[in-house]
């Protein structure tokens, strides 16, 4: 089968890259491998645009199951431009890794890149609830394995723990909505979801996006660009495709309120995150749960299609910003284009998703998700115009190469745009994206006029950033339910301590009394419930 060539390729060359720094280290080998398969991968995902849709099935995967369903591979008009966007941020990454072999250069690092987009390539083509749960399964455990070998002490945090356990869930309710499948006599197939099954993979999917609910992990290596980007990115396409999948009616009416709400209110909160953090590493978590909030809530009000439009801008525009260390006056057109694509201006990438965000009947949660895209699109202008490295201190291939990468992401945008899907270049809600632009216009000009009005009055400014301050940390506190954690994490010690007690009292010189005692209380229980 075709579509599992670019994933095959790029796993072979993380495996030879691997086996090339055991046996003989060699950066400059490592970065020509990852380059040039990723470049293959990529011009295979174009060429299969033209041969849509494709599926197989791997009957007798394992000859000792007793599993009734097999895996299930297919590509077709919803997972196509996730598995093309994968394949195009596993190009940037290598080719933008150039303007960073210097200060840190890890071919063991590209080989998790180029493993991670091999993984969430095959999960964008799992075609039923088997092969998405297996596929899961998979990334989440190189995940943890990339994590630990990046830790500090070779550990995993609590943040990592909670991340992880979020991740579980998730598979769980995967496997809960294969067993209402199988209890109503359906295949578990994307084809054939009844309505109870499809909410339990949106919620699912949300769990993985960091939606349902809004939970905010630290990931230890937050910092790096090529691997953090690529380990938020791809988990991130592999919940998005199950959004594009789902039926329109996925969600009971008596629940859709009570959804959509929780979607808007994390949304907005974390594009205010986002355009509030100091770079846009820092806002990356942030910029991830905005855009899929709106796409979880384009599925919530029976608009699955549209999340296919936020799915492209949160990969695309979000890893072309975060792979964006070297700057240069020159360059500054590229993120540029991917500024036009977030706009959701008529005719841009970004339209059709405006048809999941304002579908009738209107309601206020829709007022909340405009504003949470005109902070998204405020963030990203201000990050855009940030300084960085120089790019024209660099050697002069670096020069060429580093642009190149930054390109493929602007350029994809407009090929998924053009071509992507049924209806991706359409004029979409012609209002939305210039009223979402003017409120962002409006709140840039009331920030800058704030802030001219506090630097003449020290009171006021001190009284200002006193009060965002403590705002901001209590919503944040709030919604980042580590408050939560830190209650289940105290339950947690003190059924530790509660079991330690028993334990020392049954150990102990007392411990055969103490279990007479509780064997003869037991026998007395019983005795009285049958006299009744």
């Amino acid at each position: 089968m075709l579509p599992l060539l670019p994933p095959a390729l790029l796993l072979l060359a993380a495996l030879g890259i691997l086996t090339l720094q055991r046996l003989r280290p060699s950066v400059g080998y490592a970065w020509v491998i990852g380059t040039l398969t990723s470049l293959a991968a990529a011009a295979v995902t174009v060429f299969l645009r033209w041969r849509l849709p494709q599926q197989t099935s791997l009957g007798n995967w394992l000859p000792f199951s007793v599993f009734i369903d097999s895996p299930i591979l297919g590509l077709d008009g919803n997972s196509w431009p996730y598995y093309f966007s994968i394949g195009a941020v596993a190009l940037a990454v290598l080719l933008t890794a150039s303007a960073r072999l210097e200060p840190a250069a890890s071919p063991y690092a590209w080989a998790g890149v180029l493993s991670l987009c091999s993984m969430g390539m095959l999960a964008v083509l799992s075609a039923n609830l088997l092969t998405l749960t297996l596929t899961w399964t998979l990334i989440d455990l190189l995940e943890l394995v990339i994590l630990q070998a990046n830790s500090n002490n070779r550990t995993l945090g609590i943040q990592t723990v909670i991340m992880s356990t979020f991740r579980v869930t998730g598979t769980v309710l995967v496997l809960v909505a294969a067993l209402v499948c199988r209890g109503q006599n359906l295949p578990p197939t994307f084809a054939t979801l009844p309505p109870a099954a499809a909410l339990l993979l949106l919620l699912a999917a949300g769990l993985r996006l960091g939606v349902l609910p809004l939970h905010l992990p630290d990931l230890g290596i937050i910092r790096r660009r090529g691997l953090g980007t690529t380990l938020r990115i791809v988990s991130a396409a592999a919940a998005l495709v199950v959004l594009a999948r789902l039926p329109a009616e996925s969600v009971p009416a008596e629940v859709k309120g009570l959804l959509l709400g929780f979607t808007a209110l994390a949304a907005l909160y974390s594009a205010a995150m986002w355009a509030g953090a100091g770079d846009e590493l820092g806002g990356r978590p942030y910029w991830l749960i905005a855009l899929g909030g709106l796409a979880v809530a384009s599925v919530i009000q029976g608009q699955p299609r549209s999340s296919l439009a936020w799915g492209m801008l949160l990969i695309l525009p979000g890893s072309l910003l975060f792979l964006y260390s070297a700057r240069r006056r020159q360059i500054l057109f590229l993120p540029a284009l991917a500024v036009v694509g977030l706009s959701g201006l008529p005719f841009t990438p970004g339209a059709g998703g405006w048809a999941g965000v304002f579908a009738t009947p209107f309601n206020f949660w829709q007022v909340l998700l405009l504003a949470a895209h005109s902070l998204l699109f405020l963030g990203y202008l201000k990050f855009i115009f940030m300084p960085g490295e120089d790019l024209a201190r660099m050697e002069r291939w670096i020069q060429a190469m580093y642009p190149l990468g930054l390109a493929v992401p602007a350029l994809a945008l407009a090929f998924t745009g053009l071509l992507g899907w049924p209806g991706s270049l359409g004029p979409g809600i012609f209002w939305a994206g210039p009223l979402s632009l003017v409120a962002a216009g409006l709140l840039w000009t009331a920030l800058s006029y704030w802030q001219r009005r506090t630097t003449r009055d020290d009171a006021v400014s001190r009284f200002y950033s006193s009060a965002t301050q403590s705002v901001g940390g209590a919503l944040a506190r709030l919604f980042s339910l580590r408050w939560l954690y830190g209650l289940i994490w105290w339950l947690y010690r003190r059924l530790l301590q509660v079991i330690q007690v028993l334990t020392e009292i049954l150990e102990g010189d007392g411990g055969v009394l103490w279990a007479l005692v509780l064997l003869a209380l037991l026998i007395s229980l019983l005795r009285s419930r049958l006299a009744r």
